[in-house]
């Protein structure tokens, strides 16, 4: 783990880079969709998108391996669509987070929400928050072995989804 920490490069995605973070985000989707895990669709994400996210105040991040972008993930400050009444201002919010995978298994995903965590931490707040697809077994364990604690299941239009979050150590 400290040898792919020491290599990967972490900073702010740049305006015009929208399209590698968009290409990230697809391409999650589509591995997801050929296992059978339809938490996001490829056609679900667009640049506009993208575009908003970088020029909304949300901090969008890419990870570089070796001058290769290999991740992203953005940290919001609110999310009140998901997390409705428990939103609050104490609180970072981990969204969209990916790893390229053809770089899977390297530990890429533990170090960039460590990452994300301690950005979170840095910007005073209290809580680590972030949500996954409820039917998708595989990536809420995930979670659950890197310290989050699961809150409460929410039910939308055709999906469901689990709420996490941790204190930052």
């Amino acid at each position: 783990m400290e040898h792919i920490e020491s290599q990967l490069v972490i900073r702010p995605a740049l305006l015009e880079e929208a399209p590698v973070v968009l290409n990230l985000w697809q391409g999650s989707a589509r591995w997801l969709n050929e296992k059978g895990i339809y938490q996001w669709r490829p056609e679900f994400f667009h640049i506009e998108q993208t575009l908003k996210f970088i020029n909304n105040g949300s901090a969008v991040y890419l990870a570089e391996l070796n001058q290769s972008i290999v991740g992203t993930y953005i940290i919001t400050w609110s999310d009140p669509l998901i997390w409705k009444e428990l939103d609050n201002s104490k609180s970072g919010y981990i969204h969209r987070f990916a790893v390229n995978r053809d770089y899977q298994g390297l530990g890429i995903g533990k170090v960039l929400l460590q990452t994300a965590e301690e950005q979170i931490k840095q910007n005073g707040k209290t809580t680590i928050r972030l949500d996954c697809m409820a039917e998708n077994a595989r990536l809420n364990q995930y979670y659950r072995d890197l310290g989050f604690t699961y809150i409460r299941r929410i039910d939308g239009e055709g999906w469901s989804a689990n709420l996490y979050e941790k204190s930052p150590v």
